[in-house]
């Protein structure tokens, strides 16, 4: 019920029914935990899992320059598409900063799903890579001023 409770917080998830949100609860493997310093995704990795932190932090790193902060990450963001969309080798490091509990997808989770929720997670995942979009066109803006 907790773990309902905290999806139901995340925007990804506001477009799915209560049913829908409680088949992810009920199917364990979408879900996983991590300590802080655990890598979620490290870079060179060839994981195609798309993932939305749920609860906790995480920060985004490079290996060439571990100290240098890339982004911190709160509950509610989506990251990991890229290479869940592409397949191609991971780009950053995602580290928990804290205690995270994320949600995993990957392409083979997503093909067992119902035809509507597959179309639900599409349209978030559209609309999480346009507000990318804008975002990094709003900073290219400011940077040419």
């Amino acid at each position: 019920m907790v773990l309902l409770k905290l999806l139901e917080k995340i925007p990804f998830f506001h477009d799915f029914t209560s049913e829908e949100l409680t088949r992810f609860i009920e199917g364990d493997s979408f879900f996983a935990n991590y300590h802080r310093g655990d890598h979620i995704i490290r870079e060179g990795g060839v994981d195609h899992a798309l993932f939305i932190l749920i609860k906790g932090a995480a920060v985004v790193t490079k290996e060439n320059k571990p100290e240098m902060l890339i982004a911190s990450l709160k509950p509610g963001t989506t990251f990991g598409e890229i290479s869940f969309l592409t397949h191609q080798a991971r780009t950053t490091n995602v580290i928990a900063s804290e205690e995270c509990t994320v949600f995993r997808l990957d392409g083979k989770m997503l093909a067992k799903m119902d035809l509507s929720i597959q179309n639900k997670i599409k349209d978030q995942l559209i609309t999480v890579l346009v507000k990318r979009l804008d975002e990094m066109n709003m900073t290219l803006v400011r940077l040419a001023r």
